[in-house]
């Protein structure tokens, strides 16, 4: 199964954590999109380290990113600096899109 997770604010941070270790432990793959507020998660570790688990990518809006000024070079290595088009993915390639 293929989930996706699309971030729009920072409040969720944990479970976000939580659901997409679980979802890899079995097997599955997750897609991660931060948008709005939720960029801000992106300087998060415990966020930014789930890109380095197998069958798990991350990308981000640099639309809102650079309307709340995060700067490219605090964007980690492995996150796409992309756009809504990775938002559109998410929705049309996973099987399952939860929203926080």
């Amino acid at each position: 199964m293929n989930l996706g997770i699309v971030v729009t604010q920072t409040a969720n941070a944990r479970k976000i954590i939580e659901i997409t270790e679980a979802a890899v432990k079995r097997g599955h793959s997750v897609s991660i999109f931060m948008t709005d507020d939720g960029v801000y998660l992106v300087t998060n570790g415990g966020i930014a380290a789930l890109r380095k688990l197998e069958g798990v990518e991350m990308s981000l809006c640099n639309y809102s990113a650079g309307g709340r000024n995060v700067p490219d070079s605090l964007i980690p290595e492995g996150v796409i600096n992309g756009t809504q088009y990775q938002n559109s993915l998410i929705h049309n390639e996973c099987d399952k899109v939860m929203i926080f």
